[in-house]
């Protein structure tokens, strides 16, 4: 018994080693996954594009502004005297957090010897909320000596001095499952079309129907498009299925509009067939098809924005990101759905995923196109 079990084992290990491209891959591709994330996260936050509210110019308040401003956790993006203005940028998404100098705060630390600086959090950002406050109750920290000194130079009087950071969330504090929910959707409306676009491709040439259906009378885009479109919309169902789901079912926070949120999740299953299409040029069989299909899955989850905020990766390696259609379908999804933006909104990011769709569709036809003959 035993000898037939080995000898079935050195038969698979044997016929796994002649399919080099397999081998290679399936080695390969995990190690490429863990190398590149190991690579772009840096371990800390750069460039959180924020709004800052000044509303007190004194010098201990400028103190704290000087060092807001030169933080390399920070992009000030606006500047205004008023907190609900920051308030609605970040309400809006034009940032990702706000931080207010409330009025008085010099004469608070000078006669009472405490202040506060409030920070104004988006949750739906997931983990730029708390890296934010962080480093916010750091400046703080660092910011007592130079304003202690400042006022002994001064008023000739030695002070303790204490400085909070007030969190003030909008909307109030998010649930796992409100921010968690788009993210997975995005995944699943990504992977769905872009497997079973790879699968199909590759599946009709190793059984070399495909060459026989172009000898037909019907068109190769009809051909193609003609398998590729109902990919797109099972993905589509799945997406809206899932936001259902997690809508009614698990009760996460949904204040889009479902036809806004249809369209742009048709247009990531669009720029995902167009990479089903092009893993389907370069894989040799089902097998390698579902190889790449799992490392694209991978790299989506890890460099989405969610996870990982494209803020916390280093900036060199940032195009890993900008390269993932479901980044902008994150952004712009995070913004219907969280921030009860309309798809005019999010309009940006909406062409930036068509744009993406377009170009791996067109290229990935091309390449088929020149295979096929």
């Amino acid at each position: 018994m035993f000898e037939k079990l080995i000898a079935i084992i050195i038969k698979e290990f044997k016929q796994l080693i002649r399919d080099k491209r397999t081998v290679a891959l399936v080695i390969a591709l995990p190690l490429i996954v863990m190398t590149t994330f190991g690579i772009a996260y840096s371990g800390e936050i750069k460039d959180v594009p924020i709004a800052l509210a000044i509303e007190d110019y004194g010098y201990p308040a400028k103190i704290i502004i000087n060092r807001i401003m030169n933080h390399k956790a920070f992009y000030v993006k606006y500047i205004t005297n008023d907190m609900d203005t920051v308030k609605f940028y970040v309400e809006k998404g034009y940032v990702k957090a706000g931080v207010v100098i409330p009025d008085k705060f010099s004469y608070k630390i000078v006669y009472l010897g405490q202040a506060e600086i409030i920070a104004i959090l988006d949750p739906g950002w997931f983990s730029i909320p708390n890296a934010v406050h962080s480093v916010l109750k750091g400046i703080a920290a660092q910011s007592i000596d130079d304003i202690a000194t400042y006022i002994y130079s001064y008023y000739g009087v030695k002070k303790s001095i204490n400085i909070e950071v007030t969190p003030y969330y909008v909307r109030g504090e998010l649930k796992i499952i409100d921010i968690v929910g788009p993210a997975v959707m995005g995944i699943m409306v990504q992977q769905v079309p872009l497997t079973l676009a790879a699968i199909s491709i590759v599946r009709e040439r190793e059984k070399g129907t495909l060459e026989k259906l172009l000898t037909t009378p019907t068109g190769r885009f009809d051909l193609i498009f003609g398998k590729l479109v109902p990919y797109a919309i099972v993905g589509v169902l799945i997406g809206i299925g899932e936001l259902l789901i997690v809508t009614y079912g698990l009760g996460a926070i949904n204040y889009g509009n479902l036809v806004d949120i249809t369209i742009v999740t048709l247009m990531l299953a669009i720029a995902s067939l167009g990479l089903g299409l092009f893993i389907s040029i370069i894989s040799k069989n089902q097998l390698q098809a579902m190889q790449f299909s799992t490392f694209i899955m991978l790299l989506s989850y890890l460099f989405s924005g969610f996870l990982l905020p494209v803020e916390g990766i280093r900036p060199e390696a940032r195009f890993i990101v900008y390269a993932m259609p479901i980044y902008y379908f994150y952004i712009a999804i995070g913004g219907i759905t969280l921030r009860a933006l309309s798809l005019f909104d999010v309009i940006d990011q909406f062409f930036l995923l068509a744009i993406y769709a377009t170009v791996t569709l067109s290229l990935s036809l091309i390449f088929m196109s020149k295979r096929l003959e």
